[in-house]
């Protein structure tokens, strides 16, 4: 692997995990008491992230996109099987809704995690045919 390939999976997987884990958000004393508000701060976290691999997809190198799909599938898995499930530090919401949100963004985080690899190591395998 080149240095600016790895240096670009480096650096998506330290901005995904600054992003994920250093960022202090608050919600400005709005109070999350129904399932329906829980659910919708969950999309809205969703749709950032979303919007994070768009413009991460134009205005990165590839190896940066892959590095940041990898870091985000790795997070949703890892950190909710580990934290959520083994240590019960937290949840993903205080309600019942966790219980099935959560396998769904394993599932989701595994998925992204694999397709993060595959299209790297395929872009790498690519990239040393037409060199």
């Amino acid at each position: 692997m080149s240095k600016s390939r790895f240096l670009g999976l480096f650096a998506g997987y330290g901005l995904a995990d600054f992003y994920f884990h250093s960022i202090k958000a608050y919600a400005m004393g709005v109070q999350l008491e129904t399932a329906g508000e829980r659910i919708g701060a969950v999309c809205s976290g969703l749709v950032l992230l979303f919007g994070f691999l768009v413009v991460f997809k134009y205005f990165f190198s590839a190896s940066f996109f892959h590095g940041f799909i990898v870091a985000s599938g790795l997070f949703l898995s890892f950190d909710i099987v580990v934290f959520h499930w083994f240590f019960h530090l937290h949840r993903i919401t205080n309600g019942p809704e966790a219980d099935w949100l959560e396998p769904i963004f394993v599932v989701f985080g595994i998925a992204l995690l694999v397709y993060g690899i595959w299209r790297e190591r395929n872009f790498k395998s690519s990239a040393h045919v037409s060199a």
